[in-house]
């Protein structure tokens, strides 16, 4: 009987020490499973304000972008609809075409030539590509003078979220 009662005592033994791991197991995994849940729950609070946070940016920048607060802004930094040659194309090539208001307001060129005249223009014409670009680079020039000497528009201030 006495090894009887050794073996069940071993296997007592054996079978608490399992159960008490067992135990501690569940223990763990419950403090993990609680810490998991608290961690969770932060991340959720921060979802929570920063899709707050941006509903209020969307509902400010849909105030700010108003077409009546830019006309407003527009007439304090003294702009206005383009004048005529404020407007630049660029062709695929480089080139700078003429604005469409500039053509428009340019007269028209007679069509009908004297045989006398036309030579005459003919030897121009190789003259008349340097004036060209002399024109063009003078009214650069005169687009970045008007530029500068314009007055400089005070910074954007956003108004506080309060008063929206």
């Amino acid at each position: 009987m006495g090894t009887l009662s050794k073996e069940w005592a071993i296997s007592m033994a054996f079978s608490l020490a399992l159960l008490l791991a067992f135990g501690l197991g569940l223990v763990w995994v419950n403090i993990e499973r609680v810490d998991l849940a608290y961690e969770l729950n932060k991340i959720q609070r921060q979802i929570d304000e920063m899709e707050t946070l941006s509903a209020k940016l969307e509902v400010e920048r849909n105030t700010l972008v108003t077409p009546a607060r830019l006309r407003e802004l527009a007439k304090e930094h003294g702009l206005g609809p383009a004048r005529p040659g404020q407007i630049r194309r660029v062709a695929a090539n480089g080139e700078i075409e003429a604005s469409p208001l500039v053509a428009a307001v340019e007269p028209a060129k007679p069509s009908a030539k004297s045989p006398a005249k036309a030579a005459s223009a003919d030897a121009a014409k190789p003259a008349a590509k340097p004036a060209l670009e002399n024109a063009k680079t003078s009214r650069k020039a005169a687009a970045l003078e008007a530029a500068s000497a314009a007055a400089k528009p005070k910074p954007f201030k956003p108004a506080p979220a309060g008063e929206q």
